[in-house]
This record gives C-alpha cells, structure tokens and sequence, in this order.
C-alpha cells in the first residue's frame, strides 16, 4: 500500500513539474507548434477509436510537448529546433492528406488555400514548389502527363535546354546550384532554378516523391586533366567510395539475407554524417560526387517514390572505382539497367567537350532509343562561329611568341580557326586571333558551347564578371548532347532530327552531311563508344 501512496505521489510531482516547465517555456514559438501538433493528432485518434497507429501518434505528440518545454527551459537549443520541425512537419502532413481526401486536386484547388495552409505547406515544400507536394496528373492510360525533373548542379541550363528547347519535351524542371551568377543565367532563360547549396538540402524532400528522373552534374575539376586532379588520387578515391558505401547503408538499401525486404535497416546515419569524412579531401569538390548517390537513394527512400531514372555527368577522366562504386550501390537499391558512355560534343555539332554519362533506370524495359546519332552531326569550325574568315589561328593561353619554324605559338595553345574549337576553358574570355589581338565574345563563347547567340548570360557581383560568364559556359552540358541523352532516357526516337534542326538554325551550317575530323584533335586519345551493362 504504502508503494501505491509512494507512485502517486512521485506521479503528481513529476505532473506539477512539467506542468511548471510547459508554463515557463509557454509562448515560444517551438512549444506552441508541438502543442498544435498534438491537439491535431489527439483529435486524429478520437475520430479513429481502437486504432492503435493513431493512438500512438497521440501519446507521442502529447509527450513531445513535454520534452520540448524542458528543451527551451534548459538551453537546448539544438533539439528545440528538431522538435519544432518534427511537429510541424507532421502538421503539414496532415494538412496535406486531408486536402487530398477533399477531392481532385488542381491548381485551382492549390490556389485557392487559405493563408494558414498554404504556409504551412510552403514550408513543408521548401525549397521546391508547393505543387510539387501533389501527384502530376495521368492520362486514362496511368503515363504522367508531365514528368518531374530535378537537375543538380544546374548551372547556366545546358541540361534544360536541351530537354526544353531542343527536345520540346513537355516535362517540370526544377534546377539546384550555388552559382549566384548561373542561376541567374537560367533565370534570364525562363528556367526555373533554385539558389541552395545541394549538400544543405533534404533529399527525402516531400516535394520530391513524385520526381520521375534526377540528373547530377557535379563540379569536374577535380577530375579532369586539365586541372590538379586531386579527385584522383588513390587517397582521394577511397573515400569517396566509402562515402557512396555509407549512403548505401543509411538509405537502408545493403542487401541483408535475413530481412524480409532483402535489405538491412537503414544505418541510422544522417546525410550529414555520411558526408562527413569527404571533409579530408584535398579538394572539396571531389566529394560532390557522393551527391550523385546520396540524392537518389534518399529519394527513394521516403515511401511512394517515383524516382525512375538517374543521369548523371562528369569528366571523362572519372576513376572507374567511383563509377563502379556508384552503378553498385544503384544496382541494389534495383535500379536493373546501367550505362555509361563518353561522349564528344563536337559529334552533335558543337565544339570539343568531352564527358562521361551514365544513366540508371528502375522499370524493367530497357531504353531503346540510340544515344549516338547515325552519323556525326557536322560541326562549325572556330571561324565559322565567331564570323572570322577563314586562314585565322587564334589563341587560347594568351599572345605568345611564335615559333618560325613551327609557325605555332610557342608553349601551345596555338590553333587553327579553320577546325571545330577545342574545349571552352574559363580563360576563352582571352581566346584571341594570334595576328591581330581580336577576342572573341560572351556570345560567341556561349554558341561554342551550343548556346544561342542571345543567351542571357548574367553576371552577379562586382565589376564586369568576364570570366564568371566565361565559366558558366565553360562548365555547362552542351544542350545538343543532353538532348541526345535524354532522347534515348524519354524515348525520343526524333531526337536527332531535333538536334540537326537546332544545330542548322544556331550556326546556319548543312546538318546533312559528314565532315571529317583530324585524330589530334582527340583531346583525352579515348575511344566513344558506349559501354552498356544490365544488371
């Protein structure tokens, strides 16, 4: 008896002491926003009587209060904040289902929230767009009407233009990147790009459920010859591939014999720390490459994902261990068809600009549409391009002296104007002619790239920003190869035709026939053909 007497009163104490906690912390925005939530989800469980999953939201719901009010008493500012997201984000939930069950939902319907609501789901959204939150409609066949794609790394929209303008195809593209300039570019463009640091954002996103394809572009200069190559190093390439290992593990896709999934609980390890130890790395860039894991499986992840496709692209001199670490990790969490090619621009018109592709499906049709065209797509020489006639050499390391017997500019970067141009650097800005000191322009940088001429290149800063714009092209994905790549991901058998036609109106060139190509101009000696694996 005297136990029962002793519970009781330990009972009450410890009831009057939260009760003193939850005055204290009373009126703090977290506290009010846990206290929503459970009043919401109490109401939840009374319309579900006997239902023990609503049940338990409840208590759990009436208990974070509690916890939360201790939180903001005791400094705890940290888990304050976790608290308050976790509620509201269950609020939003809500809110969300419930709308849902009212009927159809439209722009119309969207448009139409009330203030509350629709802040609340804008945050739940955010960064993306709040329509984003619902299924796209279908036709009476079950197809998407109008596919999402999330693009990574966007840059100035090489990768957009080429699904929007060249392709015509009808699908939602949202754009990610860091580059205030480049965002602005695509903005300028008409496209629809987020200003973020890709690693600051959720991949478990709920706007991104009902994501069909996410395309990766990481930054390639730690990988490419041109630069220090940090990204190569043996060092270098075993932890970016432990890091892609540890995305596996965290997204809850290791395969594990004894689960009735087939996989192994999830890690319990945050995006964060997953991409903790790429911290080591000499050059921070080289770990954005664990970006092209870490986003499609948490994508997948969260449930009801439509994520179908993954492309990604990068520099031709990519370790093979980080794409075979990558296909790895994709092929487990049932992504059956990987592929992956290097592929030239100046094969789809455009200048010089190798990269490497890969590509990764989750239906069990394999892509049928060929990513090479069934010829070279004649591209413009220098000259052409730039409206210099023809006997020209221009510069690309600046004015040198030149050599008279070699006639060419000594230490390199002497070539003819009469060629397709070599890859756009961040230093084509200077690109000169070597006899009269005459550079060429933005304009004509972007349309060596495959940009048209009236591409609104934007600088964001001080000064002129010559080279940032330089950059912005130097970095972009040629739009007559993303059309190409994704042709064969949409299943575009026209793409080609698409691409002559777009090729023939920016450079006013014959598509129709074959030139030649001199071999030197090879930047990399690496052979274009496609390499394909199903798993």
């Amino acid at each position: 008896m005297g136990d029962t007497h002793a519970f009781a009163a330990d009972a009450a104490a410890q009831e009057a002491e939260d009760t003193a906690a939850i005055a204290a912390a009373g009126g703090h925005p977290a506290l009010t926003e846990c206290q929503k939530a459970a009043a919401l989800l109490t109401e939840l469980a009374d319309e579900h009587p006997g239902d023990p999953e609503a049940e338990e939201w409840a208590f759990d719901a009436v208990e974070r209060v509690t916890e939360c009010a201790y939180a903001i008493v005791e400094g705890y500012d940290e888990r304050v904040e976790e608290l308050f997201r976790e509620a509201r984000g269950e609020r939003a939930a809500l809110a969300l289902g419930r709308f849902e069950d009212q009927g159809k939902v439209t722009a119309e319907r969207i448009a139409h929230l009330d203030d509350e609501t629709r802040r609340l789901l804008e945050w739940y959204a955010r960064p993306f767009p709040i329509e984003w939150l619902w299924a796209p409609e279908r036709d009476t066949f079950g197809r998407i009407l109008r596919k999402r794609v999330i693009v990574l790394f966007h840059g100035p929209g090489g990768l957009s233009l080429g699904l929007r303008d060249i392709l015509g195809a009808d699908v939602d593209i949202v754009g990610i990147d860091l580059d205030g300039g480049a965002v602005a570019t695509a903005t300028a463009a008409g496209l629809r790009v987020i200003h973020a640091d890709v690693t600051a954002l959720d991949p478990e996103n709920p706007a991104l459920q009902h994501v069909s394809i996410i395309a990766l572009t990481p930054p390639c200069q730690a990988f490419t010859p041109s630069g220090l190559g940090k990204g190569r190093y043996a060092a270098a390439i075993d932890i970016i591939c432990r890091a892609i290992w540890e995305a596996g593990a965290a997204a809850g896709f290791l395969p594990w014999e004894h689960s009735p999934t087939g996989y192994a609980p999830r890690s319990g390890d945050t995006w964060d720390e997953v991409r903790a130890p790429l911290a080591q790395l000499e050059d921070p860039r080289a770990g954005l490459m664990a970006e092209v894991i870490i986003w499609p499986l948490g994508m997948l992840a969260r449930p009801g994902s439509m994520l179908e496709c993954v492309m990604v692209e990068q520099s031709s001199a990519l370790p093979r261990q980080i794409e075979d670490a990558l296909f790895e990790q994709l092929t487990q969490a049932g992504w059956h068809t990987t592929e992956a090619w290097t592929l030239d621009a100046v094969d789809y018109g455009a200048s010089h600009r190798k990269r490497r592709f890969m590509t990764a499906y989750r239906g069990d049709a394999t892509p049928f549409v060929d990513v090479a065209p069934a010829e070279p797509i004649p591209a413009p020489t220098f000259a052409e391009v730039v409206g210099w006639p023809t006997g020209r050499t221009y510069l690309t390391r600046g004015r040198r002296p030149v050599d008279p017997e070699t006639g060419r500019a000594k230490g390199g970067g002497s070539r003819s104007a009469d060629l397709p141009s070599t890859c756009v650097t961040a230093t084509a800005y200077g690109w000169a002619d070597s006899e009269t000191g005459e550079t060429i322009s933005q304009s004509d940088i972007g349309r060596l790239v495959g940009f048209p001429a009236d591409y609104p290149w934007t600088h964001v800063g001080r000064g002129r920003g010559v080279r940032n714009v330089a950059q912005q092209a130097a970095d972009a994905v040629c739009p007559m190869v993303s059309a190409a790549i994704f042709g064969r991901i949409l299943g575009d058998e026209n793409w080609e035709t698409k691409v002559r036609a777009y090729v023939h109106e920016l450079y006013g060139t014959d598509t129709g026939t074959t030139v030649a190509e001199p071999e030197q101009l090879d930047l990399f000696g690496e052979e274009l053909t496609p390499t394909a694996t199903a798993a």
